[in-house]
Parts: structure tokens; C-alpha cells; sequence
């Protein structure tokens, strides 16, 4: 059978500047490499070197401005190895390097076999005649990548952070972006092995589900192969396997071959909100009469999936459809969640994708300036139910399309990528780029060639090769994309900056963006405006929880204004967190009311974005959040810091994206709205109490309303009049509704903003009660009304049920405090409202 072994272990690492070095004497076999550095493989150059103290933390303070020289060496890497060659004499042997970052020489034996110039492709060398018996020797050269883009033609193109970046197929991010630092890595990212081959291997596989009808699943299987040898007969043995249950098939092979399964009363793949996912196991067996010969192995999931652009009425919609039902996209916008990408356990992956879930989305979307992620990122979202709108990787730029060598490179990239993950039942879409031709149609009243330079790709390449190599999925040329601007309300999907970034639309393609960067100019309630299909970016700033910015920012500069603080904060117009908490909160005093004021506006434009999203299901169709994750400690989008500590919008939006979902409305100056939206594929009956109370608790109106709402419906239940409901005092009143099903979240409308709230003082009184040695119930009730309630904790494992939230005057909530790992012997958290007198332990 055919062998794999891996070549992680011993390496070694030197860096040199710009010829000092002569190639042929840093490759040569028993060149000195005594002095170098050990390094870990998969990993990169940036972590060697903090590992072994050679730069300081780039994560804290401004030490990444001093790291800047590591982009512009040279960098070898260095492996001897043993391999005995007679044992394998009669085979195949192939050296894989899955991941070079990026433009790398690669050496054996001293011999130049190769180079290689793309991040997200595989290096693939026959070494089968270049192996030695006994000791073997491989060298890898990465040439500095400023230094080589530095001698390419940037004269038709237009770009943005960076103009290097646009000629190398590497992470975009690398270059610097607004929300991350530059750090232009470089290394060996992912495994290196030695494939051992015998007759035969398989070479790729692609199974995908052709329908479902009366209870039975069509799947269709193709397999190719390649032979080391000729006239060998060889066969494939199909198992497709769902606990005892398992079909089987045999068919004869030669390059490929071709199948059909039929699978009965088949466990279908859903998103977790609608049903389980679940995953066959798929094997493949190449045999050459009983003998094993190559194996394939994966986890299938069989669904169907399309994406619906009109309705029954001819009304453009962008509805994502799995297994004939329309859903609700409910995510997140993904981008890499370290900058030294090569060194991302696995065991962070399962973290990030379990937060997703708990914030009870069902979508992700891979941002096209980072990285096609690793598997274990795509095996844990086909686990977990959580669809993944998926970028290929080109962001706000132009791309030298012009270039063959350029062209070529990118098309090994799309064939190799699209191989890779099409198979995953979670993948959704495939998506050409992100943000480029609207981007470019905003730049076009200053441009002199008015020609997309990178169309070529979109238009032409991505689309003409997914035709045969994946035909199941919708291609979408880019993010956002869509009439007669790319970011129109009119079809497609849409970027709404609007709010946060202050863009002014209706807007044309060929006009200059204008931007109204003023408190109301980027207000978060202009959601309320918005019409898309489909939202896939939007977002607003906020600051990071206390402890970030401690690990993170001197104890001297740990303080408002200070520099080192605005120094965390990316955004090409820093100004406009001020701005958007001028607008809601009014402006802090100090560092924790900054926080807890970045926090609140963040979260509450979430809430108000989403709840309108939502209320106008189907016409819109998804909500995808920019961002949910940091790559970096910093002052950015995310709802989720980059040490996976969760910011206020993280519970807020967890809250606002449960599937069923109750809000009110603004419909006019007098008119109030009740909604019910329903993403469930059942009922909803209940009756709901929806109230009118001062701060105090003293009630002013009171009424329950019986509601039986259909599946996957979003309607509105009644209109109140602000007048009848006797509102009178908007500073000092609020709307509820509360459900009598309490597995349902109560909502709550204010009539002002909270810097014009008139809140009492409030007294939080808590209780804490042992659940088991790892897990605590902890009660809260106040007196009056509190407002955004937080309870702060010490360690980093343990989890909350919910925090960040408001309590009616009397009311009390129960939250269950686990630690994931340990066992919390004793307790420290803090819980206070911004509008408590004092807090309590």
C-alpha cells in the first residue's frame, strides 16, 4: 500500500541579507548549519524568532514596527533526513511541501528540483531518482517578498495598504489592513512528506449529491486516478457508511471512474438551527485484485443547495436554499486568527467554529484577503452545521492580469483549491473577491485606463473553470455584487457602509463615494435604510474587553488618549468610534467607560442592524456580521477579541440570532410596530405580554396578545400608538414584550438614546450556588431598572451563559459559569450595571 511519511521534525533556520550568501553554498550537502536557529514545522519565520527571543512580542506594545527588517532577508530552512532507498527501489516517491509561504527555491542533495511562488498551493517534486541512500539533504530558499514585487509594473493598477501585495499569491492581510498590523510572513506553513507510491494513487475525488426525491438520494462519484505502472487492472471499492448502515460498489478504474449511489431514506446534512448535520463516511478503496493500494477517506454530507435569485413573483431575492428550505443566513465575516498563520493549532479552529455556533449562527464567510483556511476549519463547520460562504482569495485591489507567468499561477491556485474543498458539505458559494469591481467603479472618475485590471480572473477564468470542476454550487463574481453599482439595494448581496464608514446612496458605478462623516452621518439606526437582498458586511468598532488591553498595552499607557491606545485602533478614520458614541452614549471620561461605551453602541447598532435584517425576511435573505474574530490584539470590528474573549455585541447578537425572534418597530413618529420572525421549521404559538413601564417598575399599559406564527415567516403582529400607550416621559419609559414560552428572549425598546436615558441608581443583588465542581449558577435581581448588566471574570476558560444584558425593574436572571477545563474552586467575578450604585461579589 502506498506510504506517506511526514518530515516536520529537525528543522533548522538561518536568515541572510541579500547576497551574502551564495545559493549553491547554503544548499550544498554538509553546508555548517550548527549556528541556525530549530524551528517548528508547520510554522514560520515570525514565531522562530520570538520563540527563541530574537525579537520581542509583535503583539504587544509597538513591537511590530521593529520587525519589519525580517521581511526584507533572506530565509533558508535546512532538514537531513534518512530514507532507505533500497527498500523502496521499484517505487514512486514524491516530496509535497502543502503549504510554502512564498517564493521559494527548493533544494535535495544540493540539486535545485524547484521553485515554487504560491502561499496557498502545494510545492510537488518526483524525487524518486534524486533520493540517496542513507542521508539526504533539503534546503528552502524564500527570496524576500518585498524585494521581488518591488521589481514588478504597478503602472496600470490601482491598490490599497500595499501595492507589493497585488503580485504575490500570499495573504493580503499580510501587508497591513484596518484592523491588522503588516507582518509579511514567510516559512514553511503546512506539512512536508514523502509520498511513497506504488502502482497507482488516487489522485482526487469529487462526490456530491445530484438530488433528492421520495426519500431517496442521488450521489454522484467521480475518481481520478494515475498509474506508475502499465497495464496493471485495478478497481475502486466505493463504501459509503451511516452508522450500520452501508452501501457498497466496485468498479473498474483506469485513470477514473464514474458512479451513482443510491442511498434510501437518506440522513440528510442541515445547518444546526434547522436540523442535524449529518456526515456519511466515504471510503475508497484502490485495489488491485485483493490488495490495497491506495485509500481515500473523508466525511460526506448529503444535502442539496442552491441559491434562489428570483421568487415566484419575479422579484430579485438572494435566498440560500438547503434541501428545499429557504433559510436565514445568520454569521459572521472570517478572517485568519493569527497573523503567523502556520503556527494556528487545530484546537483553536474547534474554539473559534464552537463560538460561532454558540452565537447561534449559520453561516461564515471566508474573507477573500486571508486564507483559504485549513481543513480542520472546514471539517468542524461540515460537523458543526455551519454553512461557509467561501472568497477566493483577492481583495481591494487590481491584479496584473496581463501577466502569463502571473495568469498561470492563478490558475494552478483555482484548480488546486476548488479539488480541495468541494467536497465539504458546508461550502455554500464560491465567491471571486472581495469588494473589487465596486471599489474600482468608485475609483473610476480618477482613473486614466479605466479597465479592470484582474477581471480576467473573475470573469473569465474562475468562472470557466468551476464550470467542470465544480458546476454544483453558485459562482458570485465578487462581495458585494449586484446591478447597476456592485453595492446596490436592488439584487445580489450588499456591503452596508453606510453606517460606521458614513457612505452616502443612492450611488452609481462611475460615481465618487461620497461620505458624510458626521454623529448622525454614521449613526447606526441608517440600517433602518437599508434595502438589500443580502447583507454580507456590516459592522461598527469596539474596544476589547479590559484584560486585552492589558496584555497588550503598558500599565503606563493603559488610559484614554493615550497613544499606545490609539495605536490599537487600525480604522483609516479613527475618529469614528468617537463619532458613533457622540451619537449614542455621549462621550467616556475614562478608559472603562470607553470600553463600556464602545461596547454598548457596538452592541446596540448590532441589535438594531439585525432585528431590521430579520424583520424583512425573505426579501432579505442573510445577515453576515463584519467581523467575528481578530488576528491580532486591537481596537477592531470583531465581535470576539482575539484571545476569544467575547465583547458585548458577541452576546447581544448570540441573543438577536436565535431563531425565533420577537422586536418592535419605529413606523412613524406615533406608530409602534410588534414583530414575530420565525426561522424555525415549525409553529410558533404563544402569548405574549407586552407592557409599558417607567424605570421604577410602575407600569403604564399592559396587554396580552396571542400569536400563532407559521415556520420560516417573519410577520408583524399588531401596531401600537405611542399616544394609547401613554407614553409620556421617553426619557424615562420603556416598551417590553415578554413571551410566556421562556425558552423565547424578551425585547425591550427604548424611546432614547442611552445618553439621554434618565436611569435611576439600581442595586444589584447576586447569589451563587455550587452546580458541580466545574460549573456555578449565579443569580442576579435588581431593584430598578439595569442597564447593560456585565460580570467580569479572571479566567480565561471559563464560559458564561449570557452577560452584557438589561434587567427590568424586579427582575432576576440566572446564569450558569462553567470552566471548560478546570474547576473553579472559588469565584471571581464582579457584577455592575452602568447604572449601579456599587458592585457586588
Amino acid at each position: 500500500m502506498n506510504m506517506k511519511m511526514f518530515l516536520n521534525d529537525e528543522w533548522k533556520l538561518q536568515g541572510f541579507d541579500e547576497n551574502e550568501a551564495c545559493d549553491s553554498e547554503v544548499a550544498m550537502v554538509g553546508y555548517d548549519d550548527s549556528e541556525w536557529m530549530d524551528v517548528k514545522v508547520p510554522g514560520d519565520v515570525h514565531s522562530t524568532l520570538l520563540n527563541h527571543g530574537k525579537i520581542e512580542d509583535p503583539f504587544f506594545s509597538t513591537n511590530v514596527e521593529k520587525c519589519r527588517w525580517i521581511e526584507d532577508k533572506i530565509w533558508w530552512y535546512h532538514k537531513e533526513f534518512i530514507f532507505d532507498k533500497d527498500k523502496y527501489a521499484d517505487k514512486t516517491i514524491e516530496l509535497k511541501f502543502n503549504g510554502l509561504d512564498t517564493f521559494a527555491t527548493v533544494y535535495l542533495n544540493g540539486e535545485k528540483i524547484g521553485k515554487h511562488e504560491n502561499m496557498f498551493t502545494p510545492a510537488v517534486f518526483d524525487v524518486t531518482e534524486k533520493l540517496k541512500q542513507g542521508a539526504n539533504y533539503i534546503a528552502v530558499k524564500f527570496d524576500s517578498t518585498i524585494s521581488v514585487t518591488n521589481r514588478k509594473n504597478y503602472d496600470k493598477m490601482w491598490y490599497s495598504y500595499n501595492r507589493n501585495r497585488a503580485w504575490v499569491r500570499k495573504a493580503q492581510m499580510n501587508f497591513r489592513w484596518d484592523w491588522g498590523p503588516r507582518i509579511i510572513t514567510v516559512g514553511i506553513w503546512k506539512d512536508v512528506e514523502l509520498n511513497i507510491y506504488d502502482i497507482a494513487k488516487i489522485e482526487d475525488v469529487f462526490v456530491r449529491t445530484e438530488k433528492v426525491e421520495n426519500n431517496i438520494a442521488e450521489v454522484s462519484i467521480d475518481i481520478n486516478a494515475k498509474a506508475f505502472k502499465e497495464d496493471v487492472e485495478l478497481v475502486a471499492e466505493v463504501e459509503l457508511i451511516y452508522g450500520n448502515e452501508k452501501i457498497n460498489e466496485v468498479v473498474p478504474i483506469s485513470d477514473g471512474a464514474s458512479l451513482k449511489l443510491s442511498v434510501t431514506n437518506p440522513k440528510l446534512w442541515w445547518t444546526h438551527d434547522l436540523g442535524d448535520p449529518c456526515l456519511y463516511d466515504l471510503v475508497i478503496r484502490l485495489k488491485k485484485h485483493n490488495d490495497v493500494i491506495d485509500e481515500y477517506v473523508t466525511k460526506f454530507g448529503i444535502r442539496t443547495l442552491e441559491v434562489k435569485q428570483k421568487d415566484s413573483k419575479g422579484n430579485n431575492r438572494f435566498t440560500f436554499v438547503l434541501n428545499g428550505v429557504e433559510l436565514f443566513a445568520k454569521g459572521a465575516n472570517w478572517i485568519p486568527a493569527h497573523n503567523f498563520i502556520g503556527a494556528i493549532e487545530n484546537e483553536t479552529y474547534v474554539k473559534w467554529v464552537d463560538t460561532a455556533k454558540e452565537c447561534n449562527m449559520n453561516m461564515l464567510r471566508v474573507w477573500g484577503g486571508g486564507i483559504y483556511e485549513k481543513d480542520i476549519f472546514y471539517q468542524e463547520c461540515d460537523k458543526q452545521g455551519i454553512l461557509v460562504w467561501q472568497d477566493f482569495m483577492f481583495a481591494c485591489s487590481s491584479y496584473p492580469d496581463f501577466d502569463h507567468d502571473f495568469m498561470n499561477n492563478v490558475r494552478e491556485e483555482i484548480i488546486y483549491v476548488v479539488k480541495a474543498l468541494r467536497n465539504y458539505a458546508c461550502l455554500a458559494i464560491w465567491c471571486g473577491n472581495n469588494e473589487i469591481q465596486w471599489i474600482h467603479g468608485q475609483k473610476m472618475p480618477e482613473l486614466k485606463d479605466m479597465r479592470l485590471y484582474g477581471e480576467k480572473i473573475y470573469h473569465d477564468l474562475m468562472p470557466e473553470l468551476l464550470s467542470s470542476l465544480d458546476p454544483t454550487r453558485l459562482y458570485w463574481p465578487s462581495s458585494p455584487f449586484g446591478g447597476n453599482d456592485p453595492n446596490s439595494d436592488e439584487e445580489g448581496d450588499k456591503h452596508n457602509w453606510q453606517v460606521w464608514a458614513g457612505q452616502v446612496y443612492p450611488h452609481k458605478q462611475g460615481e465618487p463615494m461620497r461620505q458624510d462623516n458626521t454623529p448622525s452621518g454614521i449613526s447606526f439606526k441608517r440600517f433602518a435604510q437599508d434595502m438589500g437582498k443580502f447583507i454580507s458586511e456590516f459592522g461598527m468598532h469596539a474596544a476589547p474587553v479590559l484584560e486585552t488591553l492589558k496584555d497588550c498595552i503598558p500599565e503606563k499607557d493603559l488610559y484614554y488618549g493615550s497613544f499606545e491606545l490609539r495605536y490599537r485602533n487600525r480604522d483609516k478614520r479613527p475618529d469614528r468610534g468617537i463619532l458613533l458614541m457622540e451619537d449614542y452614549t455621549g462621550l467616556p471620561s475614562d478608559l472603562n467607560e470607553y470600553i463600556d461605551y464602545s461596547m454598548l453602541a457596538q452592541a446596540e447598532g448590532l441589535k438594531f442592524g439585525i432585528e431590521h435584517y430579520r424583520r424583512r425576511k425573505p426579501e432579505c435573505s442573510g445577515a453576515l456580521i463584519w467581523q467575528l474574530n481578530d488576528c491580532w490584539p486591537v481596537l477592531s470590528w470583531s465581535i470576539v477579541d482575539f484571545y476569544l474573549r467575547p465583547k458585548a455585541g458577541f452576546y447581544y447578537t448570540k441573543r438577536v440570532f436565535k431563531p425565533i425572534l420577537l422586536s418592535f418597530k419605529e413606523e412613524g413618529s406615533d406608530i409602534v410596530s410588534l414583530w414575530v420572525t420565525n426561522d424555525t421549521l415549525n409553529e410558533y404559538a404563544d402569548t405574549l405580554e407586552v407592557g409599558l413601564k417607567d424605570f421604577f417598575g410602575n407600569t403604564e399599559y399592559y396587554e396580552q396578545i396571542p400569536v400563532v406564527v407559521p415556520a420560516n415567516v417573519s410577520v408583524k403582529v399588531k401596531e401600537f400608538s405611542k399616544n394609547r400607550l401613554n407614553v409620556t416621559y421617553t426619557n424615562f419609559e420603556f416598551l417590553y414584550v415578554t413571551p410566556n414560552n421562556d425558552s423565547i428572549d424578551s425585547n425591550i425598546m427604548f424611546f432614547k438614546d442611552y445618553k439621554d436615558l434618565n436611569l435611576p441608581p439600581c442595586s444589584l443583588h447576586t447569589e451563587i450556588r455550587n452546580l458541580s465542581d466545574n460549573k456555578k449558577e449565579l443569580k442576579i435581581k435588581t431593584d430598578n431598572f439595569a442597564k447593560f448588566v456585565k460580570i467580569q471574570y479572571l479566567i480565561d476558560d471559563m464560559k458564561v451563559s449570557d452577560n452584557y444584558f438589561d434587567l427590568m425593574p424586579g427582575q432576576e436572571k440566572v446564569i450558569i459559569i462553567e470552566s471548560i477545563k478546570n474547576s473553579i474552586e472559588q469565584l471571581n467575578i464582579k457584577v455592575a450595571a452602568l447604572n449601579s450604585t456599587k458592585r457586588n461579589n
